[in-house]
């Protein structure tokens, strides 16, 4: 995996080469990344804890799935592959925001998404150690209570503080 070529962006989301993951990640360089809230037909939000094999915050959890683009793949069909490769479901994302994270181990720019879906999930152990449906009222304690990937709480946590767009959770 560390071997993956990933397009390098500047910091205005212009793609400017192609580097392996590893070179990324130890020069944390821009790259283009896609991610999605899931939450329940009751509004609750899936929560997952990343492998404890991640190098990247490893035992961390996280409120999106979500991770790096392809080489010339687009925002959403990033945002869907991830969503299948993580959590084993394929469902309508619903585009929510563009952004930026100027983080002091990963820079991204990219795009967050939201779908619905009460699952069944599935999870590769070299993905996700677990996963749970959180409530939003619920939500600050489980922050409150556990490490929480600092993208999360800056890029995510603002969009679960509100309704979900209208959408259902297929049946």
């Amino acid at each position: 995996m560390d071997d993956e070529i990933i397009e390098v962006v500047d910091d205005g989301g212009v793609v400017t080469g192609t580097a392996p993951r590893a070179v990324i990640r130890s020069r944390n360089l821009w790259h283009r990344t896609a991610f999605v809230i899931v939450r329940s037909s009751a509004g609750d939000v899936l929560v997952h804890r990343r492998a404890l094999t991640k190098p990247l915050a490893p035992g961390w959890w996280d409120l999106g799935f979500g991770g790096a683009c392809d080489v010339g793949e687009n925002w959403h069909d990033a945002a869907a592959r991830e969503l299948w490769e993580e959590a084993g479901i394929r469902t309508p994302l619903h585009h929510l925001t563009a952004y930026r994270w100027d983080g002091k181990e990963t820079r991204e720019t990219g795009h967050l998404y939201e779908t619905a879906s009460d699952g069944p999930f599935t999870h590769p152990a070299d993905e996700v150690a677990e996963s749970r449906f959180v409530s939003t009222d619920g939500l600050g304690d489980f922050i409150d209570q556990h490490d929480v990937l600092d993208a999360s709480l800056q890029l995510i946590v603002p969009f679960l503080m509100r309704p979900p767009k209208r959408m259902e959770a297929p049946a």
